[in-house]
């Protein structure tokens, strides 16, 4: 396809060959344990939705409660919606890569991973896939993070199947054409996928995607408040209280855990921003939406 990206490319390369290692019984797939689910812990996040881990480079050290553990390259994890999880980079033979595969409400992100010089992971190379298969797919990361309950002899192939089913349906949307072209200049249009896929992450910031980005600071504000007509943080903050909003329709999180979830460091800057932005506190709004 003229139009298919190398960095899509490179996507399904590392996709394909993680299939074909996964159907030939060479893939170790961790699935953390859905523990403390939607808790606050030092240096750990977490999302509303499961994730797909495959470390391309080095290794990954995982800390989540109640056990830690190290991806080595090769290796898959499905971590689980809501678990919290800190990771630490690991230069090996290789130097350390990671590929995320994450929900966006309507498809998928697929998102890269590399260690600065401060061993700490940036993130990039962001695509954003625009899908009705999307929530469908992580459906079956879902049934993953339920793998416990099936009998240990067919645990293995349970996990393997459905993984497999997963990036089936993945490297199936990455030729699908985008809907419309995308004139935002390449700054901005990274910048936006990337923040989406970091939501979650309270150290996010216009500093640290300029960095991710490969552009100054100032640089990278003047051409989004340009093209935007409001700032990156304005942005930022207004796709955090839209996920905010569809989170707080789900029963399963209260008021505190939906903004953690949201990248929002204590629950007093959620209501006050929430309320910036719609004049309702986070719990009238999850009352407003019952009664209507």
């Amino acid at each position: 396809m003229a139009d298919f990206s190398k960095q899509l490319a490179d996507y399904e390369r590392d996709l394909e060959a993680t299939l074909r290692r996964l159907r030939a019984g060479k893939v170790r797939v961790r699935v953390p344990s859905s523990v403390e689910l939607h808790r606050k812990k030092p240096r750990a996040h977490f999302h509303p939705a499961p994730e797909l881990f495959v470390q391309t480079g080095g290794a990954t050290l995982f800390e989540c409660p109640g056990e830690t553990f190290t991806a080595g390259t090769g290796e898959m994890v499905v971590m689980p919606r809501g678990v919290p999880h800190a990771e630490t980079p690991i230069d090996r033979r290789t130097p350390y890569g990671i590929m995320v595969c994450m929900h966006e409400s309507e498809g998928f992100f697929l998102h890269r991973g590399w260690a600065t010089a401060e061993r700490v992971i940036q993130g990039g190379r962001t695509e954003r896939l625009m899908s009705v298969r999307g929530r469908a797919a992580f459906r079956y990361l879902d049934d993953v993070a339920e793998a416990g309950k099936v009998p240990k002899g067919h645990r293995e192939r349970f996990v393997a199947g459905l993984v497999e089913a997963f990036v089936v349906t993945l490297l199936g949307e990455l030729h699908r054409p985008a809907a419309v072209s995308d004139a935002r200049s390449p700054f901005v249009r990274e910048a936006e996928k990337l923040a989406r896929a970091m939501l979650a992450e309270p150290e996010l910031s216009v500093e640290r995607l300029a960095a991710s980005v490969g552009c100054a600071t100032d640089t990278l504000s003047r051409q989004f408040h340009r093209e935007r007509g409001v700032t990156l943080t304005t942005w930022i903050a207004k796709e955090r209280v839209a996920l905010a909003k569809e989170l707080l329709a789900d029963a399963r999180y209260n008021v505190a855990e939906v903004g953690w979830a949201c990248g929002f460091s204590t629950a007093s800057y959620f209501i006050r921003v929430f309320r910036a932005h719609t004049g309702m506190t986070p719990r009238a709004w999850r009352e407003a939406a019952r009664t209507t």
